[in-house]
């Protein structure tokens, strides 16, 4: 009977024992329930793939440089004795540069000043003076003269210095004949022919940019850039202000117009993602069901905004996300502000 009487009394026990087991498991399933319903959202902001004609562009840096220049040399020994222009003045065809006394009239010059201060007697300074005179009267000297309009770059003399013949004077440039000499890689060189449209652009002078167009090719390379000289010429009819701040050795950029095709989807450039290591790109999509989806795309012509992009999945109209999708896990649910 006590056994009896003590089975009896450890059912209920094991009854509950049996029910707890259920009862947590239906509390853990509904605990996820729960967690799935209530998953985060991550608001973004997003635009949108269009569809646009696209410019096949290739850059190349370069500097400026004067297609008419030359420099002025002494023709003969002597002494400067007037230098009329500097580093940045304009001259015109035929004004006078410099004078150049001959160095025997200037050796004549000096002896009769030496007799001169040597004399002792009143004779003697009489025949002093009149060489002196006649070496002033009799001074040889020659003028060098511009041989085109333009500006004095570089100067290397200055009034009073002696000069041997064939000394280097100075530099003048024509502002008017400045190209652009544009360093394009081998890789690119078949893109490149005469006639094709360019821009040029220098970070000294931000916001402004130059048109040109490709005018010739230069046939030899250079074996330690493995690049070719590319001369760009500034269109003729620029406006005035933009053509009076083009000055010589400029530091710049070209971009030189390859092609067109006219249609190409873009992205805005602030939905690109990189990734470093493997040097590919990718865009975080949305899909119709409100979560991010990472696409992988190649790129191509890019602009101030936006980027040209390819890839499985991209069309006109895709949605990306242009804020808030680094480290963005697909699937994961997105919404936008009002």
């Amino acid at each position: 009977m006590k056994n009896a009487f003590s089975a009896l009394s450890m059912a209920p026990a094991l009854v509950a024992a049996c029910l707890v087991p259920a009862a947590c498991r239906q509390q853990q399933s509904d605990d996820e329930e729960n967690r799935s319903a209530v998953r985060a959202v991550v608001s973004v902001q997003t635009g949108r793939v269009v569809e646009a004609p696209a410019t096949d562009r290739i850059a190349a840096f370069g500097h400026t440089d004067a297609l008419k220049k030359e420099k002025l040399y002494a023709p003969l020994a002597g002494r400067i004795v007037s230098l009329r222009a500097f580093e940045g003045t304009a001259t015109r065809k035929g004004d006078t540069i410099a004078v150049i006394e001959t160095k025997e009239s200037e050796s004549a010059l000096r002896g009769a000043e030496s007799i001169l201060q040597s004399a002792k007697t009143p004779a003697q300074r009489a025949e002093g003076e009149r060489m002196l005179e006649l070496a002033r009267t009799s001074r040889n000297s020659i003028a060098v003269k511009a041989k085109f309009d333009g500006y004095v770059s570089t100067r290397t003399v200055s009034e009073g210095e002696l000069v041997a013949e064939n000394a280097e004077l100075m530099t003048i440039v024509d502002l008017a004949t400045v190209d652009f000499i544009a360093e394009v890689g081998l890789r690119d060189l078949p893109s490149i022919a005469a006639g094709q449209q360019a821009s040029v652009t220098f970070p000294a002078m931000p916001g402004f940019s130059w048109a040109a167009a490709v005018v010739a090719i230069n046939p030899q390379s250079d074996p330690q850039s493995q690049t070719v000289h590319v001369r760009i010429e500034f269109i003729k009819h620029m406006e005035p202000h933009l053509r009076a701040m083009l000055r010589t050795a400029m530091n710049g950029s070209a971009f030189i117009v390859t092609g067109t095709r006219a249609h190409a989807l873009f992205a805005p450039k602030a939905a690109l993602l990189r990734d470093d290591v493997t040097s590919t790109y990718a865009v975080v999509t949305v899909t119709k069901d409100s979560l991010a989806l990472r696409i992988p795309v190649r790129i191509g012509t890019t602009t101030d905004s936006t980027v040209e992009v390819s890839g499985e999945g991209i069309a006109p109209g895709v949605v990306v996300i242009t804020t808030g999708q680094y480290a963005l896990a697909d699937s994961t649910r997105v919404t936008t502000p009002p």
